[in-house]
């Protein structure tokens, strides 16, 4: 095959089988132009792409792990063929991607303890498995640094959790996806955002690739594209990936993770299957039980699919504090179980607000009160605060989900 050829899998008519049967792995060959043909070193600069999902056909492993995924050829030319031949074989995300070289996959592969082989789980929607090597071939395709490589197997790992529901959040109309919250002392060395800009524009190395690794993942071995196998409508941006870190330094509380049973010097991360970011602000509330209270029916309404679906007692919503909010809260509320409380007893609608129709089907499943009232959520610890963002004040955010799914969290191992 000539230099410039790329041979992507077909991703289009493949079923769960043949997709659990392939890997993808591919190779750049270098060129040297002379009058405009390429003469191709096929010793040099292979690189492996990660298509659909894999069962690996066994090799000796030893302590140097035999990469095992397929070999695509493309013209080494600044990357320009490799972006080309993942638009056309529909395993990018539409955006370019980096050269998934032996040398960095092996370097991705040496960052964990994990054996390329080991098979993390099936990833819906057609239930590819995931193996390390798999994984890391879409982490390099991402950009994830070594290092920071552990945390794109946590947080596969959280969210092949069965409590996490992927097999539902992958193929919903709703359209969530992996959001990935990161605590602990390395945020800052693995460029993980939780400062200004922690959502989108930071651009921590991270933050940006970590996050876009799983949903890489989730594309080419769950096999997770729109139009194909989730019913998804609209889509989301969270669809790219989104990572970020908890602003520990100003949590008045004790961070996410130590919340959820971890040490403050381990590193975790925490997947929820968020649909998309919801935006609010307040610049009235000076009284911090005024703020919880405005967070709690602002919530009500940004959040209203909650009500007409089957989701109040499943499912988290995450609601993102900025550093002065979270001091004035903490202030009031000695403990975030304190807070919790009382956005969840302001965070309800009158039935009379709802009409006949859909007041009708919140009746029939169990969702009106004695008094009236339709709760956003079934108790308070579905409202789980995080505190990150610049010092703008003013603003927060809620991060939900109609999917049966909780969130769930897992150490990074090293």
């Amino acid at each position: 095959m000539s230099a410039g050829t790329a041979k992507p899998r077909d991703s289009g008519a493949k079923t769960g089988t043949d997709e659990a049967r392939d890997a993808a792995r591919a190779t750049t060959r270098d060129t040297e132009r002379d009058g405009g043909r390429a003469n191709t070193r096929p010793d040099k600069g292979r690189r492996h792409l990660g298509l659909a999902g894999a069962a690996l056909r066994s090799v000796a492993l030893g302590p140097s792990y035999e990469l095992t995924a397929e070999i695509l050829e493309v013209d080494d030319d600044g990357g320009s063929s490799l972006y080309e031949a993942s638009l056309h074989g529909g395993w990018g995300d539409g955006a370019p991607v980096l050269p998934a070289t032996d040398e960095y996959v092996h370097a991705l592969l040496a960052a964990t303890p994990y054996r390329g082989d080991r098979v993390l789980g099936a990833l819906p929607p057609r239930f590819g498995l995931a193996t390390v090597e798999l994984v890391a071939i879409n982490a390099a395709l991402a950009g994830v640094e070594p290092r920071a490589f552990p945390y794109v197997v946590a947080a596969l790992e959280a969210l092949l959790v069965p409590e996490w529901n992927a097999a539902e959040l992958t193929t919903a109309t709703p359209d969530a996806c992996p959001i990935v919250i990161v605590n602990g002392p390395a945020r800052d060395a693995y460029g993980i955002d939780y400062r200004a800009g922690c959502l989108g524009g930071a651009a921590g190395r991270g933050s940006m690739t970590i996050g876009r690794a799983v949903a890489l993942c989730l594309r080419n071995i769950g096999g997770r594209r729109p139009g194909e196998t989730p019913y998804t409508v609209f889509g989301q941006p969270t669809r790219f990936g989104l990572c970020f870190g908890e602003y520990e330094g100003y949590a008045p509380w004790p961070s996410l993770a130590e919340r959820r049973g971890f040490a403050s010097h381990a590193e975790v991360v925490t997947v929820h299957g968020g649909q998309g970011v919801f935006p609010f602000a307040d610049i009235a509330a000076d009284d911090p039980q005024e703020l919880a209270r405005a967070i709690a029916k602002t919530t009500v309404g940004a959040l209203a699919e909650r009500f007409v679906e089957p989701a109040g007692e499943r499912g988290q919503i995450v609601l993102l504090l900025n550093p002065e909010w979270a001091w004035r809260l903490g202030a009031a509320f000695r403990s975030a179980e304190d807070f919790q409380a009382r956005v969840w007893q302001h965070a309800w609608r009158p039935i009379d607000a709802f009409d006949p129709a859909h007041a009708e089907v919140l009746g029939a499943e169990g969702r009106v009160d004695a008094r009236g009232r339709v709760p956003l959520a079934a108790g308070p610890d579905q409202f789980v605060p995080v505190v990150c963002g610049g010092l703008g004040n003013l603003h927060g955010a809620a991060l939900t989900t109609s999917v049966p799914s909780a969130m769930q969290s897992t150490a990074v191992v090293r």
